[in-house]
């Protein structure tokens, strides 16, 4: 089961060089964390938008095109699709490199963007 704290809201507030250090671990556990808090600050819903929102965007898409987990990818494809509105440059010149079983539903996301 994935849980957030205040520890990982102070890691996205932050800002996203620090994001950007926890997905560039290795440590996959804390990067499902800092994912699943995201929600709460891209979900314009709770209205705790961050002024680097669009630089979050490009940290997940590169997620998405170099992540060999399959939560990961996911997560990162879900928060894009749910909350993303600026476009996916990276993914779409790096899709290639979309790990093949991810394709389709990144395809899907540009297909709707």
């Amino acid at each position: 089961m994935i849980i957030y704290d205040e520890t990982h809201q102070k890691i996205i507030e932050n800002g996203v060089n620090r994001i950007k250090e926890v997905f560039c671990s290795e440590n996959i556990y804390l990067i499902k964390q800092i994912l699943f808090c995201l929600d709460f600050y891209l979900d314009p819903y709770y209205e705790h938008r961050l002024s680097y929102e669009n630089e979050i965007y490009d940290l997940l898409q590169e997620l998405v095109v170099n992540s060999a987990e399959d939560e990961v990818i996911d997560a990162c494809l879900q928060l894009i699709e749910d909350y993303c509105c600026v476009p996916l440059t990276i993914i779409e010149q790096k899709f290639m490199k979309i790990k093949d079983s991810k394709k389709p539903y990144a395809k899907h996301i540009l297909d709707m963007l």
